[in-house]
This record gives structure tokens, sequence and C-alpha cells, in this order.
């Protein structure tokens, strides 16, 4: 129960969110199986707990109250929501069904290149992917693996360091490096929660300034950045945990001989008071030797 909080009686709740669909006590009885004075009891025991009349009773039914049916149209889609987080929790459970939850710039450039790999190493494995930035909403309940960057060390979770944050301009091969001309165009990406380094921090590392007549791109994800250094239209800051592909097929150089290392990691995540189950084993520890990063 919320601390601090009383919630409504939640039987009644339902029985509400029937009646007011159905327009009759009897109709939402006869569709939950109860009788039409329990129906009734129900939703007297409600509005006794809002203090507010929630139906006008009629000859040929109920009507909504302009309360109640302000208030069913809120209840109905919390209740609609609730079926809908438990029934994904119950029905992405099966011996080769997992869950793994990452960050839309991970998905991009290091998951997805690696998924075909994956299933074949995984007989029946059956996937589904949350793709959120929200770290900080995202739910214990809502995965059984985890990818995502972190400045700090996470808590409250069990976690495998994957690969440690470097960063370092790159661009297309034979593109101007960093400093060659007064205004090259640096590539970003929009970051509100201030999760992710920017040119600001690695040029502050460097100990170096940022041209004159420099141009800024701030793109919508990281993928799009990456894509437009290969294209040639700029730098971009390179996670070399992420774009290594990028880097060993010689899509992207370095543009600049110096790299940020900072506290940041790349983690592998999973709740640490549920039973991991063993396809979710097999699917850790085939990432953790997959990663290509440090593993402590």
């Amino acid at each position: 129960m919320l601390r601090g909080r009383q919630l409504p009686p939640l039987d009644a709740l339902v029985i509400f969110e029937a009646a007011a669909r159905l327009g009759s006590f009897s109709r939402a009885g006869f569709d939950l199986g109860l009788t039409q004075s329990a129906v009734s009891r129900q939703i007297g025991k409600l509005e006794a707990f809002l203090g507010a009349k929630l139906f006008t009773r009629t000859s040929s039914g109920v009507l909504l109250t302009p309360t109640g049916a302000a208030y069913s149209t809120e209840t109905a889609r919390i209740l609609n929501d609730i079926v809908s987080v438990t029934d994904g929790v119950r029905a992405w459970t099966g011996p080769r069904q997992i869950t793994i939850a990452c960050s839309r710039g991970i998905a991009d450039l290091w998951l997805m290149p690696r998924l075909r790999q994956l299933e074949v190493a995984i007989p029946g494995l059956e996937l589904r992917l949350r793709v959120t930035d929200d770290i900080v909403h995202l739910r214990l309940d809502e995965f059984d693996l985890a990818l995502f960057y972190r400045r700090e060390r996470p808590s409250g979770v069990a976690f495998t360091i994957l690969g440690r944050e470097e960063i370092i301009p790159v661009s297309r091969p034979g593109a101007p490096r960093f400093g060659e001309t007064e205004n090259p165009i640096l590539l970003s990406i929009e970051d509100p929660l201030r999760e992710w380094l920017d040119w600001s921090d690695w040029t502050t590392a460097a100990g170096i300034d940022v041209p004159v007549d420099a141009r800024l791109w701030k793109l919508g994800g990281y993928r799009l950045a990456v894509e437009a250094a290969c294209d040639g239209l700029g730098i971009t800051l390179g996670w070399t945990w992420l774009i290594r592909e990028h880097l060993e097929s010689g899509k992207l150089v370095p543009a600049h001989d110096f790299t940020l290392v900072s506290e940041g990691r790349f983690y592998l995540l999973w709740p640490a008071d549920r039973h991991q189950r063993r396809i979710a084993r097999e699917v850790s520890d085939w990432l953790v030797a997959n990663s290509g990063g440090e593993l402590t």
C-alpha cells in the first residue's frame, strides 16, 4: 500500500468500471457473476469512501453523475494499464522466453548487430526487447536482464560491467580531423537528463577549445549521430564500446588523439531479489562472453 495514502476498495473499483461501462447494475452483476444487490452494495461502499454520488438511478438503469463520469474515465484507464502490465508479465515467462531492457543507443549499435549470433548460440530463444532511455522509471518487474550505461555504480540491482566509457572524436576516413578546420560540424545528441558526456566534457578533459566557428548539430539519437559521421557530415563523439565494429571495419576513424576515460561504465543488470531463470543465466553468460569489455 502506498505509505500515507488510502486506496479505495479495489473490488468496488472493478464493479464500478463494469457498471459504468454497461450502464446497468444488473448487467454488471451478470458480467461479473454477482447479484444486482451485491453490485449496489459495492457501489454504495465506493460512494461512501469518495463522499460523492457516482450514479443517478433511473427506471431503465443508471446514469453516471458528472463526478462519476470523470472518475470512470480515469479508473478505466488505470485498470486497463494494470491489466496490460499484468498480462505482459504473465505472458512472457516461458522456459525460453526472456525480456531484455536497454537504451536506444545500445539497442541500435551494440545489441542489434549481435542478435543473429545470439539466436544461433541459444536455440529456441524467444526475445522481447524493451527499449527505453528512461531507466529511472524502469521497474524491476519489467525485465529479466538490462543493458545500460551509467555514470555511477548502480544500486538496488545485481550487475556485471561489460565495458568502460572511453570517448574519442570520430569521423569518416579522409575527413578533416578535429582542429584542422575552423568551422567543423560537431555531431551530438539531445540528452535532457545529462546522462551522456558531451563535447564540452571532452574538450575540457583534453584541455583544448572548441573552434570559434564550429557548428553544433544535436540529432535525435546516438545512432543518427554515428550514421551522420559515417556519411561525412561531421565529427561525433565515439563511445568505443558501442562503435567497436565501426572502428574495426574502418567505417569510422579517430579524429583526434585524445581519449577521455571516465568513471562511467556499460552494465549488464538484473533484479537482485528475484530468482534468475535458466534462460536468463544462459543469455547473461553469452552477453558477458561477447561483450569484449572488462568484466570486473
